[in-house]
């Protein structure tokens, strides 16, 4: 009797052990914003000022429940998310990472299973009667990376962000920041880089500076350097990419430098000859710079790209953008000031969009929630393009955030 009960102990001390090994943290999260904002803007050269979107409103953040498990040297966790961008996206991804001598092995994988299963019946006639798939689910198998890394050397083979913008910027929550190619990509200013199927080594040279190379290959020819259209009329059908680009980061004394280069071309893959002379080739060019000086802390972004089509030899987009501005820290607010300019131009007869925006902004808190004012102003110009030239917005804008 009493070995058995010895055994009973023993299998239960177990059970508690291994229990919190096993265990799974749940957690959920979410947040709110309220604002407040005064509006004005002319759209054109002659217009009149309209307040539109000036007044109060609101807005729920995204709704996260997740859940992680660590058993050693690995590591999982899953969150279901939903978000409003434009549509409801509703998102279910797992992440993941084992460690296995010096080197760390991750990767995830996501879904968007918003439409799964759901099919709608058009209530025509019976001779149209029909049931269709709905719109708006996942359409094909999730891209996604592998990442292995000791520390020192990273390696990332698939679709990601191989290489930064190395856009540094800081801004308000008014609307006088600009950003590269506002009529198609609206990127940031820096290097006109996204995810894109590729491989890059990134090496860590020093505590303070690291280098990356990333080779980009694939059949996705409107996607040059994740960002970039195909202008001569190629297709995922005719044509595949190539590209090559580096990125570099170093901190000097006070101030962290970060630069990125990136090219690629389309080329035909299709075997028919007739598609040979069809290319597009794009260059990119970011530069960002960070001084820390006690609390006030500048920053400049730079960038520009060129693409151009060699069949269409008009068909030339041309970006070009600046940025440059501070952060002052007064304990836990801060100050932002901006100052913005920027130039589009989308073939070689065209005037160039220019744009130019400044923003003032005080960021402190109330309690548990954020509170962030900000006044900005944009301005835009471009001499063959009536509707546009002489556009000019202000808009000063109070923001209330809680996350919880």
């Amino acid at each position: 009797m009493k070995q058995l009960s010895k055994m009973m102990l023993a299998a239960v001390a177990s059970v508690c052990v291994a229990v919190p090994a096993f265990a799974w943290d749940f957690s959920a999260s979410g947040s709110a914003t309220a604002r407040m904002n005064m509006t004005s803007t002319t759209t054109k050269t002659g217009a009149d000022a309209n307040s539109a979107g000036s007044g109060f409103s609101s807005e729920g953040g995204g709704l996260t429940l997740s859940s992680s498990n660590t058993d050693g040297a690995k590591s999982v966790s899953l969150s279901y998310s939903l978000d409003w961008d434009g549509n409801l996206d509703e998102t279910i991804t797992v992440s993941g990472s084992n460690k296995v001598g010096d080197w760390t092995a991750s990767g995830s994988v996501s879904y968007n299973p918003q439409t799964l299963g759901c099919y709608a019946t058009d209530n025509g006639t019976a001779a149209s009667t029909a049931a269709t798939a709905c719109a708006g689910g996942q359409t094909g198998e999730d891209t996604t990376a592998v990442t292995v890394t000791d520390g020192t050397m990273t390696i990332v083979l698939g679709d990601a962000g191989h290489l930064s913008s190395q856009n540094v910027s800081s801004s308000t929550v008014s609307g006088g920041a600009i950003s590269h190619d506002g009529a198609g990509e609206d990127a940031g200013i820096g290097a006109m880089v996204d995810s894109f199927h590729g491989v890059s080594l990134g090496y860590k040279i020093s505590d303070t500076m690291s280098a990356t190379v990333a080779y980009q290959a694939s059949g996705d020819s409107v996607d040059l350097h994740g960002t970039q259209e195909a202008l001569d009329g190629e297709t995922n059908a005719t044509h595949g990419q190539s590209g090559f680009g580096i990125g570099f980061s170093g901190t000097f004394g006070p101030a962290t430098v970060g630069f990125t280069q990136a090219s690629a071309s389309t080329s035909n893959s299709s075997g028919v000859a007739a598609y040979d002379a069809q290319s597009t080739s794009s260059s990119t060019m970011g530069l960002g710079v960070k001084i820390a000086l006690g609390d006030i802390k500048p920053f400049i972004s730079y960038g520009t790209t060129v693409a151009s089509a060699a069949v269409a030899t008009t068909k030339e987009y041309t970006h070009e953008g600046s940025e440059v501005g501070l952060v002052y820290d007064l304990g836990s607010d801060s100050v932002v000031i901006y100052l913005g300019n920027s130039s589009d131009q989308y073939s070689t007869t065209d005037k160039p969009l220019t744009k130019s925006g400044m923003e003032l902004g005080y960021h402190t808190s109330v309690g548990p929630a954020s509170l962030k004012i900000g006044y900005g102003t944009q301005t835009k110009a471009d001499d063959d393009d009536a509707d546009v030239d002489g556009y000019s917005m202000s808009d000063l804008e109070v923001s209330m955030g809680f996350s919880f």
